[in-house]
């Protein structure tokens, strides 16, 4: 089968274009995706950013919630002795 060239100007639907411009389209898309890729490393660094942000603030509330629940257990633990020091001066006083 021999090949004949092409006679692209009976091609209607065909547009013409030089190397250069394609060159030109080529890395005109490849610059595209390479914002696009930039941007999106940028979001996810963000993203990565806040929920590392939130995760500390997690921390910290549940850091102040335990030292909370230490104080109260203290302090009723603090009053029980209160309570029995005074139980027991009372049943000294009466033996007395």
């Amino acid at each position: 089968m021999s090949m004949q060239p092409i006679n692209w100007s009976k091609v209607s639907h065909t547009e013409l274009v030089s190397d250069s411009e394609d060159n030109t389209k080529v890395m005109e898309v490849k610059v595209g995706e390479k914002q696009w890729r930039e941007e999106e490393v940028k979001v996810e660094r963000r993203r990565q950013k806040e929920a590392w942000k939130a995760e500390e603030v997690r921390r910290a509330e549940e850091a102040q919630r335990v030292e909370e629940e230490d104080w109260t257990e203290m302090a009723r633990q603090a009053e029980a002795v209160c309570q029995w020091e005074e139980a027991d001066r009372q049943r000294a006083i009466n033996e007395a």
